[in-house]
């Protein structure tokens, strides 16, 4: 009995051993693919139609409105070739300063986040970096892991409405933060646009936060805090012979169309 008692710990040993190498050796990937985009997509086509039901998030749209998104839109995606997803931006009637991304290429941007800013730049900047955690999986992947697969394909409208819900205050960690502020800045430079404009958004939000009014914004709400993610937007580096162009969004438009709305 003593014997194998012995070769069992043996065994034990040497079983923990080879999973120490292999977990050294091999390394896993940081954000397996847990499901196909055209899941995701149906998922964030969902959660969308949800939110704009919701009180305070009805979407804000006529003629203009929609031609200047869709023509922002299309910049975008001629500067994502390698995208899985077809971005659908819309502007809701909400009091809040936010924006947040959903699963599968849905951005929703409130009216008074489009009201802060005072150039294009600063809107396609915050837009970019929810496109990140869209591009680096971070909504689909976080969303998987709080709620699991099978809630998020359900057809039940109360569970998707609850979900819908909880989209609203999602806080993402440090990294995913700063991979997604890192990926504002390199498409801003694929689109010939000032990179670091982040860092501008950052600042004015901090100014605005000082009376605690914006705790609940995506963008501010988790770490790492904006002094730093400043710091680091602002440290982006770009090329020596880099010039900015100007975007040929029309912001001032924009906001007199919602402002009429």
């Amino acid at each position: 009995m003593k014997k194998v008692f012995v070769e069992l710990l043996i065994l034990l040993g040497i079983g923990g051993i080879l999973w120490a190498i292999f977990a050294l050796v091999i390394k896993l990937p940081e954000r397996p693919t847990l499901i196909s985009a055209e899941t995701e997509k149906a998922i964030g086509s969902k959660m969308y139609n949800q939110i704009l039901e919701m009180n305070g998030y009805e979407a804000i749209n006529n003629q203009i409105i929609d031609s200047i998104l869709l023509a922002t839109e299309d910049s975008l995606m001629a500067n994502l070739p390698n995208s899985q997803f077809t971005y659908n931006i819309s502007i809701v009637n909400s009091e809040t300063v936010n924006a947040f991304a959903l699963p599968g290429g849905y951005i929703i941007i409130t009216k008074k986040m489009v009201q802060l800013c005072d150039t294009p730049e600063e809107l396609l900047s915050v837009i970019c970096h929810e496109i990140g955690h869209i591009e680096k999986r971070h909504v689909i992947t976080r969303l998987v892991k709080e709620v699991g697969l099978k809630l998020l394909t359900s057809n039940d409208s109360y569970v998707s409405g609850e979900i819908a819900r909880q989209l609203l205050s999602q806080k993402f960690n440090r990294s995913q933060e700063e991979e997604a502020d890192m990926f504002s800045c390199s498409l801003m430079l694929k689109m010939g646009l000032e990179p670091r404009t982040l860092a501008t958004v950052f600042r004015k939000l901090k100014e605005q936060n000082s009376n605690n009014e914006l705790q609940n914004f995506e963008l501010i709400s988790s770490h790492p805090n904006l002094d730093k993610r400043i710091s680091y937007v602002l440290a982006y580096k770009i090329p020596h012979n880099f010039k900015a162009q100007k975007s040929s969004l029309n912001l001032n438009l924009l906001k007199e169309e919602i402002s009429n709305n």
